[in-house]
């Protein structure tokens, strides 16, 4: 397939890299740039400062939505020869909407292996899965929730993390530059009317996993072996609030993990308590290995390790894990619909 001599790019929600995108885009004279984003997007700060300041500041038009499929301003800023692009949109297109660009021409960009991981919380889930390929897809929206992220692919490039990429935002600050190339490289074929090869899923390699929220699902079992709470740690690490449990009846929140070999064989039941304490932070009994932990933080955000003292555990009641392992985090363009207090 081929474009249209393409004279606007329509740009539609996203994070860290719509951010750093729009900063390319708009170099391009030839080229009207727009921006799409949600309630929920335009108000997260990226490096200190929200996106809203940070489109502001690039001097590009942008707007705020609340349901893409219903928004007029949308509707009128389409034109035969625009190209629209989502980047982690919180919106499912309709069909109707879709029909809006003309065929083709409204695109998904997903920084992640599809379909093995459809759905969201893409680098959380890959990292506990101990899966190192990226992949940089351009995917065709073809509209309604039964295709979601279902459309063919028409641009793909692979890769693999290095090793200390372990927490989400590892991923992110390594895939920037990757995913900026990408992208231009992308916009400068289809201006130049090169021809793209369509191609389909393999629907028997696709896997879905839900969205996740780090609050309410990201509560520590203990009863883990100790690189299995690594590993979870770490996935819930930066930008996000940080992996939890309990300490003496109160909340904390656990960041920048390191994996030890220890001699002594832990048992059960001293996994969670803090063996060890200097001034890289605190050691954790885990089965089979042990935890150092160097920053804990309570709900207010304080950075606490200096005050767990030794021989005190690190526990997370039954109850606690029953709700986390069956909350099903669902999201609108204002953030979490349904948040729940643990």
């Amino acid at each position: 397939m081929k474009f249209n001599k393409l004279d606007k790019l329509i740009l539609i929600d996203g994070y860290m890299l719509l951010a750093e995108f729009v900063k390319e885009a708009v170099k391009d004279k030839d080229l009207e740039v727009v921006v799409f984003a949600s309630k929920r997007h335009l108000a997260e700060k990226i490096y200190g400062q929200s996106l809203k300041k940070r489109l502001a500041g690039s001097k590009v038009v942008f707007y705020e939505s609340a349901d893409i499929n219903n928004d007029k301003k949308f509707k009128q800023e389409v034109t035969k020869n625009s190209l629209g692009i989502a980047m982690g949109a919180p919106w499912i297109f309709s069909k109707k909407t879709v029909k809006f660009f003309a065929k083709n021409h409204l695109l998904d960009y997903m920084g992640v292996d599809l379909p093995r991981y459809r759905g969201g919380a893409h680098h959380t889930w890959r990292i506990l899965h101990q899966n190192n390929l990226g992949v940089l897809n351009m995917q065709v929206i073809t509209g309604s929730a039964a295709e979601f992220q279902k459309g063919k692919i028409i641009k793909r490039e692979e890769f693999n993390f290095p090793a200390g990429t372990i927490k989400p935002l590892d991923c992110y600050n390594f895939m920037i530059k990757k995913e900026i190339n990408f992208l231009k490289d992308f916009i400068k074929q289809a201006k130049e009317g090169q021809s793209f090869e369509l191609t389909g899923l393999k629907e028997e390699a696709s896997s879905f996993y839900p969205f996740l929220s780090t609050k309410n699902s990201g509560l520590i079992n203990w009863h883990w072996l100790g690189r299995e709470i690594y590993l979870f740690i770490n996935a819930f690490d930066d930008p996000y609030p940080g992996a939890s449990t309990y300490l003496n009846k109160r909340r904390i929140f656990l960041k920048d993990c390191q994996l030890l070999d220890e001699r002594e064989k832990y048992h059960p039941f001293t996994s969670g308590i803090v063996i060890r304490k200097d001034k890289k932070g605190i050691y954790v009994a885990g089965l089979d290995n042990l935890l150092l932990i160097k920053k804990a933080l309570n709900e207010q955000g304080k950075n606490i390790t200096d005050s767990i003292q030794l021989g005190d555990r690190l526990h997370t009641p039954y109850s606690k894990l029953d709700e986390a392992m069956t909350f099903r985090a669902i999201y609108d363009d204002r953030g979490l619909k349904n948040k729940k207090k643990l």
